[in-house]
């Protein structure tokens, strides 16, 4: 299996980070990963603190100070919950004119190979209970520089570091687990009802033993059988909250009276089977309450939660996320067993994002109060006024993510129709929402123009964290494409090369890898053979036979002999074609019998799955790059509608010389 066909397929659940290019286009792959499954920047940070440098737990203390303190913050703080084992304390000191300072230290740090290290930082206390640090400075005590073990550089992943403080126990947390208690004071030990291992089973031996018992028709273990969670989801599509073992789980481990399910954050198949369910959430329910936020069971709510009342207060739950899985034997006569489980704490205020893909559930899961029909729809108006006038729309749109949007997240024809004539009027029309937990409504909005054109767009309106309205277009949650000009889908302009080669796709193909070089689209195909659905575009790819890459080619004829020679690639005759106007190869490739996880072309996963078609071309003289590799792969049984699908792509494709 290549690099680039095991990330994308193993996007809805754990991946380990690949090197180079993949580390860069990671957070733009997840973002668009997160659209089928839910996740990201904050899932990032949030693993990168619990996980990877011991430090955004950090804070310990040393010393109260003497007399009351201008501010509750103010004093030492000691850490109970180090991943790396060592001890943190920070002492914060408040200013009469309300500045804060911090001085974090730690005596094992994993970003400086598990020597010392020290964080100060200045902030400020918002709302009198958060404590935020817009640009903390972190330093290895030994002079080495702190080297972050995944995800964006160090800096990034500390930006706007928060503390919460909780002034009943008067301790602090940082939303993912860290605590924080005066030093001197009495540290409370860990509830043992808040987390623990394997259940019901303890060990291996008892789940092999159960499985035994299981298989003789015991009724005491035959209930940890479950089909229909093996099938999940090709079938059993619908999300599997009753199956017993969950039931139980919820019952007689934790206490729960009502319960809902939440969210599967991903799945682990083998031999047609689902063996592993990681992140699975569960919320517990009033019993007896009416909802406060959302009385009214919304048909879009899923049904297991309509009428689903808080426990902590109006907008929180209380929590549990645990990992589900088939120890012993996998499949429909395999036993299901609990491997782990940990009730959520309370996390800072959410962010919009947070809210919109609420299954990647880190913390206690919250909802929010939806705005007002009377808002949305004066706020729907505004945008589209801005729309006729041609000016000022751009105010009113929030993109999925930091940093510059993805091509298909910027809203075409704006101010005009594809032939330029102005928008004279407009209308809207509710699809769904307010939808519970992030109240959230989506909207199809129509312009009219004077020639006659419609264009129909689709926007999710969403509360801002500045409280203000915002609107995101292509919502990755809703129905049908995103722009269509008179009942036809617009397609969405990509390039690479720094704009030398352009094309356009039309949804629902979507960007699922971006980078100067290399761009992956997917989204076709039926139901789950989609998983295995690639357009990709490849500069320059490497020659080379099995795990060990060769130079890059020299020309085409050096490219298609490499392919031809790899004993572990079957592949036809080159074709001549043209793509772009220029002159191209053309050639299918499967994988041969037995073929290694290595054999395959430079990034383009070629005939791992299933055939692939490979476009080959030398690009002209003066462009950045020598060869162009263009590869629709796709399930055998998928392959002729796929490439039928791809044929409009290779249509499009242009090539500008400097």
């Amino acid at each position: 299996m290549s690099e680039t066909k095991e990330l994308l397929r193993r996007g809805v659940g754990e991946f380990e980070p690949m090197p180079d290019a993949f580390d860069r286009v990671l957070a733009r792959r997840d973002r668009k990963r997160r659209n089928q499954r839910a996740a990201a920047g904050v899932l990032g940070i949030a693993v990168f603190a619990l996980a990877a440098i011991g430090f955004v737990r950090l804070l310990g203390s040393e010393g109260t100070p003497a007399g009351e303190p201008r501010s509750p913050f103010e004093g030492t703080w000691i850490s109970t919950s180090d991943p790396d084992g060592g001890t943190q304390t920070m002492t914060i000191s408040v200013s009469a004119d309300g500045a804060v300072e911090i001085v974090v230290t730690d005596d094992i740090a994993t970003v400086c190979s598990l020597t010392p290290s020290t964080m100060t930082g200045t902030g400020r206390i918002e709302a009198g209970t958060q404590l935020v640090i817009p640009e903390p400075e972190y330093t290895c005590d030994d002079g080495s520089v702190p080297e972050s073990l995944s995800g964006p550089p160090l800096e990034e992943q500390l930006r706007d570091w928060t503390l919460f403080l909780d002034p009943q126990t008067d301790s602090l947390s940082d939303g993912f687990g860290g605590m924080w208690h005066r030093e001197g004071a009495e540290i409370p030990s860990p509830d043992p009802t808040t987390s623990g291992a394997m259940w019901p089973q303890t060990s291996l031996e008892e789940v092999r033993e159960a499985q035994e018992l299981a298989d003789a028709g015991d009724p005491d273990y035959t209930w940890q059988l479950d089909p229909n969670l093996a099938a999940w989801p090709d079938s059993n599509p619908e999300e599997p909250w009753g199956a017993e073992i969950f039931q139980r789980f919820s019952r007689e481990v934790l206490g729960w009276e009502e319960f809902s399910g939440f969210a599967i954050e991903g799945y682990v198949p083998e031999g047609g089977h689902t063996h592993h369910l990681g992140g699975v959430v569960f919320i517990r329910c009033a019993p007896g309450r009416t909802n406060p936020l959302y009385p009214k069971p919304y048909r879009e709510m899923p049904p297991a939660v309509r009428g689903c009342a808080p426990t902590i207060d109006d907008s929180r739950y209380e929590t549990v996320r645990f990992d589900l899985e088939q120890e012993g034997r996998i499949g429909p006569s395999g036993i299901w067993v609990v491997t782990r489980w940990e009730l959520l704490q309370p996390a800072g205020p959410y962010s919009t994002f947070d809210h919109l893909y609420p299954d990647f559930a880190q913390s206690q899961v919250e909802q929010t109060a939806p705005p007002s029909t009377a808002e949305v729809t004066a706020f729907l108006q505004e945008f589209l006024a801005a729309r006729v006038d041609g000016e000022g729309a751009e105010d009113y749109l929030r993109h999925l993510a930091e940093g510059p949007p993805s091509p298909d997240e910027e809203v075409p024809l704006l101010y005009a129709t594809t032939g330029g004539t102005p928008y004279e009027r407009s209308e809207i029309e509710r699809v769904q929402g307010p939808v519970w937990p992030a109240g959230w409504s989506e909207f199809k909005v129509r312009l009219f123009a004077a020639d006659g054109t419609v264009v129909e767009q689709s926007f999710v309106v969403i509360r801002q964290e500045d409280g203000r309205l915002g609107l995101v277009y292509g919502f990755p949650q809703t129905d049908g494409f995103p722009t269509t000009e008179n009942g036809q889908a617009v397609p969405v302009p990509y390039s690479i090369l720094d704009g030398e080669v352009t094309f356009a796709a039309a949804p629902p193909w979507s960007d699922t890898i971006l980078d100067r070089t290399f761009t992956v689209l997917g989204g076709v195909g039926r139901g789950s053979a989609s998983q295995f659905t690639m357009f990709t575009i490849v500069a320059d790819p490497l020659t080379g036979v099995g795990c060990e890459a060769g130079p890059p080619a020299a020309d085409v004829e050096a490219l298609v002999r490499s392919i031809r020679s790899n004993p572990d690639l079957e592949a036809t005759a080159p074709v001549a074609v043209s793509l772009g106007g220029i002159d191209a190869l053309q050639m299918d490739v499967v994988a041969a019998p037995g073929a290694s996880d290595c054999g395959q072309i430079d990034r383009l996963s070629a005939g791992q799955d299933g055939p692939t078609r490979l476009y080959l071309l030398d690009l002209p003289e003066g462009m950045s790059a020598r060869i162009l590799a263009v590869a629709i792969s796709a399930l055998e049984s998928e392959f002729e509608h796929v490439v039928e699908a791809a044929a409009p792509i290779l249509d499009s494709f242009e090539f500008h010389t400097r």
